[in-house]
């Protein structure tokens, strides 16, 4: 793999975690926290949010760049301005000029006075980022009918498993609001309800998952000449423990609240920071093997 190649690896990387991310804090703020202590959570996670909106727009035009110089002749075209203008006539283009729009937009909101009318184009402004991220790649290798069903079901992917991933960092905060003082019940109504809504989203992410891994392989990823197969099958695998952590955190940690709450919030924590490792290396799986062939080449 090309230094360059190896860029926009880094790139995607960085860019779908900033905007999973940004979309899972204004769930858990906006729709899943009481009103006022979603404002207070989202005071504590504020440097979070800006930080992941900046790192959003930069690595969206950087990704341009470095697109720029895979289509042409390497580094030297990395900066070059005509090259930006072809990559966004192409098809990748014209769904990135809506994807640059609206991180600009995410990014400006995030300037806003903080109230629930800001929060919520924020929202919109994530949801569309990831709906745009599920019209890329592998996602966009049919047209029609058949290509529409696949970027739905990609978006849907995404936007599930933005929730699992990007809900885990202010789970964290709540935790902490949960173990006393005067947002305590609203800090555990909060959990209960992304507990009850990550099952959901559990499911719409093995679902979704498992309908992208047939219509981009045509079948099961069995085929050990192919690093895509082969690396996606260790993703696979790594969902599945997480898949198994969740299930252990809700239903055999959880309950112990009653009995040893001290005990029980500490084995969250854990669960949860292991989940949120996890999930990051799933992410930089994805990215690398977005990259291949689906299939091995003869």
């Amino acid at each position: 793999m090309s230094t360059l190649s190896l860029l926009w690896v880094v790139c995607r990387f960085v860019h779908f975690l900033a905007v999973m991310q940004l979309f899972g804090l204004s769930v858990f703020t906006h729709l899943l926290a009481p009103v006022p202590f979603g404002a207070v959570l989202l005071h504590r996670l504020r440097d979070w949010q800006g930080g992941a909106g900046l790192v959003a727009l930069l690595t969206a035009c950087l990704m341009v760049a470095v697109q720029g110089g895979l289509m042409a002749e390497g580094w030297q075209d990395v900066t070059a301005f005509p090259v930006w203008l072809a990559v966004l006539d192409t098809a990748f283009g014209q769904v990135w000029r809506w994807h640059l729009l609206f991180a600009a937009l995410l990014l400006l909101s995030l300037l806003l006075p903080g109230d629930r009318a800001r929060d919520r184009l924020i929202l919109l402004a994530a949801t569309a980022l990831l709906v745009g991220l599920g019209s890329v790649g592998h996602a966009a290798m049919r047209e029609g009918a058949a290509g529409l069903a696949q970027r739905t079901n990609h978006s849907l992917h995404l936007l599930s498993a933005a929730y699992w991933f990007g809900s885990l960092l202010p789970l964290l905060a709540c935790l902490r609001f949960s173990r006393g003082g005067p947002w305590r019940q609203e800090a555990i109504r909060s959990l209960l309800r992304f507990s009850t809504y990550g099952h959901l989203a559990v499911a719409l992410v093995i679902a979704t998952g498992v309908a992208d891994t047939w219509l981009i392989v045509q079948g099961w990823p069995v085929d050990t000449r192919s690093p895509y197969q082969m690396l996606l099958l260790v993703k696979v695998a790594l969902v599945a423990v997480m898949v198994a952590v969740a299930l252990y955190n809700r239903y055999r940690i959880v309950p112990r609240f009653r009995a040893t709450p001290e005990k029980a919030q500490c084995g969250v924590v854990r669960a949860t920071s292991l989940l949120l490792g996890l999930s990051v290396v799933v992410l930089l799986l994805v990215s690398l093997f977005a990259t291949l062939e689906p299939t091995a080449v003869n």
